[in-house]
């Protein structure tokens, strides 16, 4: 059973219904698995709480 975890800033559940369906569909193709077998875990991760370069997201922004 395939796990995959997902950390990114917040998005839509549209968009986040995109991602697993591709995550999904991708991780059957490459395993060879059923698409009820892959598991996805998304966790948003705020802005605030990620640094790129050593500057916050938002003060980057």
């Amino acid at each position: 059973m395939p796990v995959i975890y997902v950390y990114g800033f917040e998005r839509p559940i549209e968009k986040k219904r995109e991602i697993v369906k591709g995550i999904t569909e991708a991780t059957c193709e490459a395993y060879d698995v059923p698409p009820e077998t892959v598991v996805v875990y998304i966790f948003d991760v705020p802005k605030e709480n990620a640094a790129h370069g050593g500057v916050l997201v938002p003060d980057s922004e």
